[in-house]
């Protein structure tokens, strides 16, 4: 009788193990805002080296040095990309995002040694947050109207 429930256990008890050293190996990957997995299967920071240099190109032809791309609001500055997670954004008070553009400006021109246009850059980036917050939350209100089957013209005059 032993023998019949030792040979009955075991299966369950490698399928438990399997299972479990599955599980293991699934959550040794983590992803923090603001990195991408790659088609090469590397994890980088904000894009691949091909994205960016596309996007240093498009800049330079286009004229176009700051946008969004893989959820973050991106400047470009000498062939260098800047870039602050949306996330991060999204979730900031005015003050924080005002914090947060100072804070990750000045980490980005001591990484780079840039000394010029430093008021510049952030200005430009707090305005870019400012907007892209803004078009968060307008979004957001959407959704909910169109949810709840009203309209903007009835959602403005119920207040």
């Amino acid at each position: 009788m032993r023998k019949n429930l030792f040979f009955n256990l075991l299966p369950k008890i490698l399928i438990l193990i399997f299972l479990f050293i599955n599980v293991q190996q699934s959550n040794s990957l983590t992803i923090k805002s603001g990195q991408i997995i790659s088609s090469d299967g590397k994890v980088y920071e904000f894009a691949s080296p091909k994205e960016k240099e596309f996007l240093i190109k498009k800049s330079k032809t286009h004229g176009k040095s700051m946008g969004v791309f893989n959820n973050n609001l991106f400047l470009i500055i000498d062939e260098k990309i800047f870039f602050i997670p949306l996330q991060e954004i999204i979730t900031s008070t005015d003050i924080q995002i005002t914090n947060l553009v100072i804070e990750k400006t000045n980490l980005f021109i001591k990484k780079y040694n840039l000394n010029e246009g430093s008021e510049v850059i952030k200005n430009k980036l707090y305005l870019g947050a400012k907007k892209i917050k803004k078009l968060y939350l307008l979004n957001k209100l959407q959704k909910n109207i169109l949810s709840k089957r009203g309209s903007y013209i009835t959602f403005y005059f119920s207040f």
